[in-house]
């Protein structure tokens, strides 16, 4: 039985493969993606990091607030740099101090505040990494709000961030009257909630 053209070409053309010339197309266009999606993936996990660094920060404010509620007694908190909040349970008259918890900033970010990042919109402070009115430390009361040493209300601000780049700019603000808290993210020209 003979073959006829047509049979022939047919199975020509699927035993061809492809060229070197279509591979060498498709491994470029794999390599140019590739290339545009690695930036984009770093300044990504930076933000996500950055993010992770203010819900520490703001869970470590929010605990002092709860615990002084729950335990009805002033919680203290105290800012340790690079990156650690101290709550501590000060008794009254006595005064004496004792540590209870202590909250770490995730994944490096330390207390930070930029020079070129301006103050929040709640515009509570922005002279340092922890601007609080009044005289330091500040602590939360049995009625949850948050006064400084001497008795006055407070409202202030915490600054985090990683060193050079302003992009993970974060904040916390806490409003001294209620003990509302508030989360900022820099967004190079303007702070988001």
């Amino acid at each position: 039985m003979a073959e006829n053209d047509d049979t022939r070409t047919t199975r020509r053309q699927r035993e061809a493969g492809y060229s070197l010339i279509e591979i060498m197309i498709v491994v470029a266009l794999i390599g140019i993606v590739s290339a545009m999606a690695v930036p984009v993936s770093s300044t990504f996990l930076v933000q996500r990091k950055a993010d992770s660094a203010i819900v520490s920060a703001l869970a470590a404010v929010t605990a002092a607030r709860d615990r002084a509620v729950a335990e009805r007694r002033n919680i203290q908190m105290t800012f340790l740099p690079p990156n650690k909040i101290q709550l501590s349970r000060v008794e009254v008259p006595s005064g004496v101090v004792t540590p209870v918890q202590d909250f770490t900033l995730d994944n490096g970010q330390i207390f930070l505040k930029f020079d070129a990042v301006p103050d929040t919109p709640d515009h509570f402070g922005a002279a340092t990494y922890a601007s609080f009115s009044g005289v330091m430390p500040v602590m939360f009361t049995s009625d949850g709000s948050l006064l400084d040493s001497n008795g006055d209300l407070s409202n202030g601000s915490i600054f985090v961030g990683f060193a050079n780049q302003p992009n993970t700019a974060r904040a916390v603000t806490v409003f001294g009257v209620t003990g509302l808290t508030r989360a900022w993210k820099w967004r190079g020209s303007k702070w988001m909630e």
